[in-house]
């Protein structure tokens, strides 16, 4: 599926925003109608009631063009029966909806389970000790030494100088299997 153009020369993402939540208005929705929505990130989430009485999650994917006019925002938009979607839909959205299929119920499950998953591993993470020993998805070793963002933290090869400092990024780290035991 290709990117939808706003088709308005300058549409900053708010009013992209604004403009996406005022299609949902009665006469021209179809008789879908807009129950609740959340921004996260650059998706617009919003909860829906189909004239068939039960509600589902849309996701307006928002992006602006990488080459171009900066405040030109374009969109996609896809169902939570779509596969394949963002998995960070707030939990009070995703208890709002009612949508029928195994797509749909799949990926509420998977949204939840990601997000339980996300939690543990931060929850893993603030628990990381100075010149603990982690173990990387390689099969390598790295010795944490503080952490830096959400998604790097610093750290050091064990046969590197005490004061050589690297940037890792915590995608290749099994936190499973980490802090390693002492030797």
């Amino acid at each position: 599926m290709a990117w939808d153009d706003s088709a308005t020369p300058k549409v900053a993402r708010q009013v992209l925003v604004d403009r996406l939540l005022a299609g949902y208005l009665p006469s021209d929705s179809h008789g879908i109608s807009l129950v609740d929505h959340t921004v996260v990130g650059n998706v617009l989430y919003t909860v829906l009631e189909h004239p068939h009485g039960y509600t589902f999650i849309r996701q307006h994917l928002m992006q602006a063009p990488q080459h171009g006019d900066p405040t030109r925002w374009d969109y996609h938009i896809r169902d939570e029966g779509t596969a394949d979607i963002p998995i960070q839909c707030p939990e009070k959205l995703l208890a709002q909806s009612t949508a029928p299929g195994k797509l749909a119920a799949q990926w509420r499950a998977d949204t939840r389970a990601a997000r339980d998953d996300q939690a543990a591993r931060k929850r893993k993470i603030k628990k990381l000790k100075r010149s603990e020993r982690l173990a990387a998805i390689d099969g390598s070793e790295v010795i944490f030494l503080r952490a830096f963002t959400a998604s790097v933290f610093i750290g050091r090869a064990p046969d590197d100088a005490e004061d050589d400092e690297y940037e890792y990024l915590w995608e290749d780290i099994d936190l499973q299997a980490s802090p390693l035991p002492e030797d």
